[in-house]
């Protein structure tokens, strides 16, 4: 998965191509799981939507 992110990046830098993802993990899971460098690069390419833990709809 790492090095799909960072191809996507790659691509992002060079094309200006968009990708979205959707994850239940937090900051500090994305980089146990796949680096610094992977959520780095994450932070630049994404835009964070974070939802109220109370709340009752998270479309």
């Amino acid at each position: 998965m790492d090095e799909i992110l960072i191809s996507r990046y790659e691509q992002f830098v060079e094309n200006n191509s968009v990708t979205h993802i959707t994850t239940n993990l937090s900051a500090s899971e994305l980089e146990n799981a796949y680096g610094y460098r992977v959520r780095s690069r994450m932070r630049s390419m994404y835009n964070l939507i974070t939802f109220n833990s109370n709340s009752i709809d998270k479309r």
